[in-house]
């Protein structure tokens, strides 16, 4: 038998109180960040607002499971928030979201969960973190400022380094994953992850969790220039294998670091990533792209950001603790530019996204003179985060047809709803759902499945409230009390609302004097007579209530494009004279008078907004695979067109017609099954092929959780989503129909040179067109390899002088107890790929005879 399927046993370790909101979380000789006296307009950071309350629900289990749950409250839905419904089915996604579901299907049966001052958001997305340094602590407060990234990151031109490293400790990322999902985050752009809790829209497929998206592209260095020691001012100065626009073509969010920093270099980091250079080459400033940072930039640079639908991703904790400043905020809001907020990571960043939203708050309410909403600020961390890494389809909005990620949140006291999210600390956040299923709330909603939980979640008191967290429900064989244990080693679980984060990176921008940059302004907070804190007295500042400080790049004095007296941060129109212009939206992207939320094409203008088939995507940009209009199929929310496809055009890259994974919903007729797998390891599920392909002619259907129904030789029509799953292409959330029930194939296995397809070294180039398909190695041929996995044994045994494997994957009876020198008149089975290694996978004994 297969031995794959292993269980690690981990020691459970005894739960260690860390996270209770006592003085064991603010400990004594904890140096918080240097207070800021204004702010009579809004709260300060160590804010606590009123006491935390659990949530008193009415929470009714359905007539039926397979119905789905209903939750109650206050909807904040893409562009208005209404008392209202939100349903989701058993699948975890949404049907309904309006003031009353009572009409959709199944409602009746559905489960109610109704609480007190509910305010019912999108799940928080997360576009930026680099959550595999979770091991690593906030650095010390520091009153040091730098110029650019490489300062800190190398300890260069009489800087200080700041470490990175730190050891290894088991379940960080995982703890670091659970802290953002206690602040309401269900996806995160972390350049890493691991499986469970958040999904990770940037790693692997199985990381996401099901997500039906292209895994965006995290980029700390496009430029290349990782062990860049200068600091180049002409784009001569970086590597040739910088990355180029075509490199980024294929993708749906690519999220690239670039003006990382306050001075010209920084600067010339965004002039060579776009097209001022005239250089379309190394052009990413692209509708797929969004920005992180974005610091060092003028109105010229963001109007391209506007041009090109380019989203910025503001990290503004980190830019204040590193550099003293922050992205211009207000100026790309004037231009038009959506933003996106991200956390960064925790050595310089937030713990959680309700820390970073308090930062965020903070310096609106007092540096940016109050410029954004809070309906704004909520979309930072929702549509417009789903925006910036490429899942706008998916996440982000409470809508029919998308994905059931949700987080709920005391509202009661609150000036607006939104200020719910806002103000939220980790006891405000009564639940918190993936694809319809609880990861952390108030227990007493967490405990029920009715509401997606159920009592094997783990108990986690959290500032006096009762809490669940469904930890090892969600992981498996990790629970809460082993990241409660990281916790121990690195940073605290969670911090109260009322709480300080210990050693937590400052948000108030302050900056000294610098050698490098002797002109550039110095500030320490707002003071009298700077009633925005830029260092620039309130008589001579040219935006004297939107923090501009004179930065490094600046030559001196406060930017002013247009040479108006208003200073370019806060210059309605920072490119003309005056403000008689009229500035683009940033919530309407294409222009077209309807705001993004409630746009059915939201990135193609199209103000007459024609949609056929009612499913929410107007004609101008409802297309399937090929390009094709299908505004005649309804595909609402993640749902794709389908597209009548040859299994050679869905492998082949060169086959004309050839779509991108997770980019079409294939109909593929008239094909054949050539093996079942129904045992053993791995997603049950057949291989089909295509009759008359000499190559690129089969794939993999599944069926997780289900056995297959069809037979070898049976005819079918099949239905199902593109995606590549460890290398390995497949359609996934299929319709099967039989044609015909015959189980004689009518076509020959290809015959395969194992030498050929056995190569590692040629894997792509040589054995590709044949994976999938029924292969034949010709005989006589010979074990070679009793056990190919030498010290392990999971079932394979090598043939021939390539060593080829043969694998149990389709035939779970078949062992490797076959001697060196066993001969086989030939090998049947499907062409394979896992595990870095092709394979051969007889369907039956009969196949090795």
């Amino acid at each position: 038998m297969n031995l794959r399927a292993l269980f690690a046993v981990v020691p459970v370790l005894a739960i260690l109180k860390l996270a209770a909101c006592s003085d064991q979380e603010n400990p004594a000789g904890a140096n918080p960040p240097p207070d800021d006296p204004s702010g009579e307009d809004g709260g300060t950071e160590g804010d606590g607002g009123p006491p935390p309350q659990k949530a008193s629900c009415q929470i009714t289990p359905g007539a039926n499971a397979d119905a789905g749950r209903v939750l109650k409250g206050t909807l904040l839905l893409p562009e208005s928030a209404i008392e209202g419904e939100l349903y989701l089915d058993s699948r975890g996604m949404i049907v309904c979201a309006d003031k009353s579901c009572s009409s959709s299907p199944g409602y009746a049966d559905a489960a109610k969960v109704a609480c007190e001052g509910a305010v019912i958001s999108p799940g928080l997305i997360n576009p930026h973190d680099h959550i595999s340094f979770a091991n690593v602590p906030p650095h010390k407060p520091s009153s040091e400022r730098y110029e650019h990234r490489h300062d800190w990151r190398k300890g260069v031109r009489g800087h200080t380094k700041i470490p990175s490293g730190g050891p290894k400790v088991d379940n960080a990322v995982e703890l670091a994953e659970l802290r953002f999902v206690m602040s309401g985050v269900t996806a995160i752009a972390g350049a890493g992850g691991a499986n469970g809790l958040a999904r990770n829209v940037d790693g692997a497929i199985g990381q996401m969790e099901g997500l039906k998206m292209t895994s965006a592209d995290s980029d700390t260095f496009p430029l290349k220039d990782n062990d860049l020691t200068t600091f180049p001012t002409t784009c001569a100065g970086y590597a040739a294998s910088r990355r180029t626009a075509a490199s980024i073509a294929n993708l749906k969010g690519y999220l690239p670091h670039i003006s990382e920093g306050i001075d010209e270099s920084a600067h010339n980091e965004f002039l060579c990533q776009s097209d001022d250079q005239a250089d379309p080459t190394h052009d990413l400033i692209q509708r797929q792209t969004a920005v992180v940072h974005g610091v060092a930039v003028n109105p010229s640079d963001v109007v391209k950001y506007r041009t090109d639908q380019t989203i910025l991703i503001w990290s503004p904790r980190s830019n204040i603790d590193l550099y003293g400043n922050t992205a211009p905020v207000v100026m790309y809001e004037n231009l038009g530019v959506p933003i996106a907020l991200g956390t960064d990571w925790l050595p310089s960043g937030s713990m959680n996204m309700s820390r970073e939203l308090r930062c965020a708050d903070d310096l609106n309410q007092r540096y940016f003179g109050k410029k954004f909403t809070d309906k704004q600020l909520w979309q930072m961390v929702t549509i417009n985060a789903a925006y910036a890494i490429g899942a706008q389809h998916a996440i982000g909005q409470l809508r029919a047809g998308y994905v059931g990620d949700i987080a709920v949140f005391d509202g009661r006291g609150k000036s607006s709803p939104y200020r719910a999210v806002i103000d939220a600390g980790v006891e405000d956040v009564f639940l918190v759902m993936r694809g319809g299923k609880a990861l952390y709330g108030d227990r007493e909603i967490v405990s029920q499945e009715a509401a997606g939980g159920g009592a094997d979640c783990e108990d986690l008191e959290v500032c006096g409230i009762p809490k669940k967290a469904c930890v090892k429900k969600d992981l498996g064989e990790k629970t809460l009390a082993d990241l409660q244990a990281a916790a121990a080693k690195v940073y605290p679980l969670f911090y109260c609302r009322k709480d300080q984060p210990k050693d937590e990176p400052s948000c108030v921008p302050t900056r000294g004097a610098t050698a490098s940059s002797p002109t550039s302004s110095t500030y320490a907070g707002i003071k009298e007579g700077d009633k925005d804190g830029d260092g620039v007295p309130d008589g001579e500042d040219n935006c004297p209530t939107v923090f501009n400080p004179i930065r490094p790049m600046d030559n001196g004095k406060q930017a002013d494009a247009d040479n108006d007296g208003i200073g370019d941060a806060c210059d309605k129109c920072p490119l003309d004279a005056g403000e008689s212009c009229t500035p683009p939206k940033s919530d309407d992207m294409d222009g077209d008078g309807i705001p993004n939320g409630t746009d059915n094409c939201p990135e193609d203008a199209n103000p007459d907004q024609t949609d056929a088939d009612k499913d929410g995507k107007g004609a101008a940009c409802d297309k399937d695979a090929a390009g094709a209009s299908c505004d005649d199929k309804a595909n609402p929310g993640t749902a794709l067109c389908p597209t009548v496809l040859t299994i050679v055009q869905i492998r082949n890259p060169n086959e004309p017609g050839h779509p991108k994974p997770g980019d079409a919903r294939a109909i593929v007729k008239g094909v054949w099954v050539t093996g079942v797998k129904d045992a053993g390891a791995g997603s049950y599920g057949f291989f089909i092929q295509q009759e008359g392909a000499a190559t690129y002619g089969g794939m993999f259907v599944a069926t997780p959780g289900q056995k297959p129904t069809v037979k070898v030789g049976n005819k079918i029509d099949v239905e199902g989503d593109y995606e590549e799953l460890f290398g390995l292409s497949q359609l996934a959330n299929t319709k099967v129909t039989v044609v015909d029930q015959g189980t004689t194939l009518p076509f020959s296995p290809v015959v395969i040179d194992p030498a050929v397809y056995a190569s590692t070294a040629s894997n792509d180039a040589a054995g590709e067109p044949w994976e999938g398909m029924l292969c034949q190695v010709p005989g006589p041929i010979q074990v070679t390899v009793a056990n190919s996995d030498g010290s392990s044994d999971f079932d394979e045994f090598g043939v021939g002088a390539a060593k080829l494997r043969i694998d149990d994957y389709l035939y779970d009876p078949l062992d490797n107890n076959y001697p060196v020198g066993q001969e086989f008149p030939k090998i049947v089975g499907i062409c394979g790929y896992s595990f870095d290694n092709r394979k051969i996978w007889p369907r039956s004994l009969a196949d090795l005879q």
